[in-house]
């Protein structure tokens, strides 16, 4: 006859059952990894980011650029320095062509510094900067800078090409904040100062 406990043995109904050593404990389960938990709560939290800036635009309308006045002398003291400046260069080259091209280049000047500005659409948005019906993406510039010009607030964009101009966009104080943290997520910000030729061409109310 077995005994109680043994395989085989038969136990008699009231009896305990037998107790084994082994329980469930829910802290022996394994625990997820720390830096796996941090790396997917950071990825969750850049996801999120991204569709938050997923459809983010800011619309507005500005002139394209600032339009100073000039009276009839402006334009007189520039024709006459064209004549003295095509005078002189013919005098030192014997040679009529860089002369006109003087008075050619006056001629554009005067023409341009006569032009209106354009009451134009700016909107930005996770694509890029577009203007009117062009359209700059992000990837053609390395930076961006406020710029101050008297009482008036300007963005200038800073080309990754080498001989492509800064593209300037002004815009309603208002709306100043709104494009400066949209444009921070695509751009870094550089601290800028108005250079030597754009000090000449405010002193000259281009």
């Amino acid at each position: 006859m077995h005994q109680d406990g043994q395989p085989g043995s038969v136990i008699s109904p009231g009896s305990s059952q037998p107790k084994t050593s082994w329980q469930f404990n829910p802290d022996s389960q394994p625990r997820p990894n720390q830096a796996t938990t941090d790396k997917a709560s950071q990825a969750s939290a850049q996801t999120s980011n991204q569709n938050n800036l997923d459809g983010a635009t800011v619309t507005w309308t500005a002139s394209e650029f600032i339009a100073h006045d000039k009276s009839s002398s402006w334009y007189l003291w520039l024709a006459t320095g064209a004549i003295v400046l095509a005078s002189l260069t013919y005098l030192l080259t014997r040679d009529k062509v860089p002369a006109g091209v003087v008075i050619i280049v006056a001629a554009t000047f005067g023409f341009l510094a006569a032009r209106k500005p354009r009451e134009l659409q700016y909107v930005i948005d996770d694509t890029g900067i577009h203007i009117a019906e062009k359209t700059y993406p992000y990837s053609s510039f390395r930076s961006f800078s406020i710029i101050q010009e008297e009482a008036v607030e300007s963005i200038w964009f800073m080309p990754l090409k080498r001989f492509m101009p800064p593209l300037t966009v002004y815009f309603d104080p208002d709306d100043g904040q709104k494009i400066v943290n949209l444009l921070s997520e695509f751009l870094p910000v550089e601290n800028r100062q108005l250079d030597m030729v754009d000090r000449l061409m405010h002193r000259l109310r281009f």
